[in-house]
């Protein structure tokens, strides 16, 4: 029979712990595990993204980064500083994950970097402020920001007050390549952040992986512009049309209706975009032979074209 446990090693007291986390070997049952002691596992990171708070928003006028502070954008708190790919010195509980720049704070970057499994920790959702809409590229795909801070920023460090800024949002999307590329936005944003929690430190409730779809990227289906000339007094064949009032250069007439319809900025690219449909009574006229780029706001058709005839102009949206 095994001998009886002394009480007095069964007892806990507030002031007396029996164990220490440090003593506690985890590798013995298998070998494989990365951690060697119980008190490693209670101090792995984990990053979890932070939910969108109404108040935490930034103007941004055509630009591809912004500089955030304590003071006016309510990002507040500290930062864990993100040097390596996975961090090694990012340890504070709770810091906002900024990746250090290569340089001071002030231009856009793509620095980033990421956990064991090529997740990028500093990469956040943005939004419109005002319509919660996401933004997107012209070509319909989302853009993130990057939470970098200046080089130097000391781990644990106070995101900078105004005047004394430290953090800065570039802003990104994710090409069709898979390559993280700098886009420029114009928008007043409200945007995310993600914050380094210890195990053994981490919300005793929490949601797991909050919001953990926000990467998705498949790109929304947008409708294209068409706007609709109803021929009203004859055009001459190769007249010159304005499609906002749908008014002849001679003295052909419409009446327009449907979207704003702005043409590319060129005949080159005009004819190039295979996504601008000229048609005439539902049938697709061919760019540049039987439909012709005069300006961003004008065309011209080869044919004559009769009272009651219709012109539909479709371009993509932007």
């Amino acid at each position: 029979m095994p001998s009886a446990i002394p009480l007095a090693l069964c007892e806990k007291t507030e002031d007396r712990i029996m164990i220490n986390a440090r003593q506690v070997n985890v590798l013995r049952p298998n070998a494989s595990r990365v951690y060697t002691t119980l008190d490693d596992y209670m101090n792995r990171r984990k990053v979890i993204r932070m939910p969108w708070v109404e108040a935490q928003e930034v103007a941004v006028a055509a630009a591809d980064f912004v500089l955030v502070d304590s003071t006016t954008h309510l990002v507040a708190g500290v930062l864990t500083v993100l040097d390596a790919s996975p961090p090694v010195t990012a340890i504070t509980n709770g810091g906002i994950c900024a990746a250090e720049l290569v340089g001071a704070i002030g231009t856009a970057a793509i620095t980033n970097y990421t956990d064991s499994l090529g997740n990028i920790l500093n990469l956040v959702a943005i939004r419109d402020a005002s319509t919660h809409d996401e933004i997107l590229t012209s070509d319909g795909r989302k853009v993130f920001g990057l939470i970098q801070c200046a080089n130097g920023v000391a781990e644990a460090a106070s995101v900078g007050a105004n005047a004394s800024e430290n953090t800065q949002i570039s802003f990104v999307y994710i090409a069709a390549d898979g390559t993280v590329t700098l886009a420029t936005i114009t928008a007043t944003i409200e945007f995310q952040a993600s914050k380094i929690y210890l195990e053994g430190q981490v919300p005793t409730i929490y949601l797991e992986g909050g919001n953990v779809d926000f990467m998705l990227l498949e790109t929304p289906r947008i409708d294209p512009y068409v706007r609709k000339l109803v021929v009203t007094a004859q055009f001459a064949a190769n007249e010159v049309i304005t499609i906002a009032g749908g008014a002849g250069a001679g003295t052909g007439t419409s009446d327009d209706t449907g979207d704003t319809v702005t043409l590319d900025a060129s005949e080159a690219l005009f004819n190039a975009n295979d996504q601008n449909r000229i048609r005439l009574n539902g049938v697709q006229l061919i760019r540049d032979d039987e439909v012709h780029w005069d300006s961003a706001t004008t065309f011209h058709i080869n044919y004559i074209m009769d009272i009651n005839d219709v012109v539909e102009i479709e371009v993509p949206a932007s």
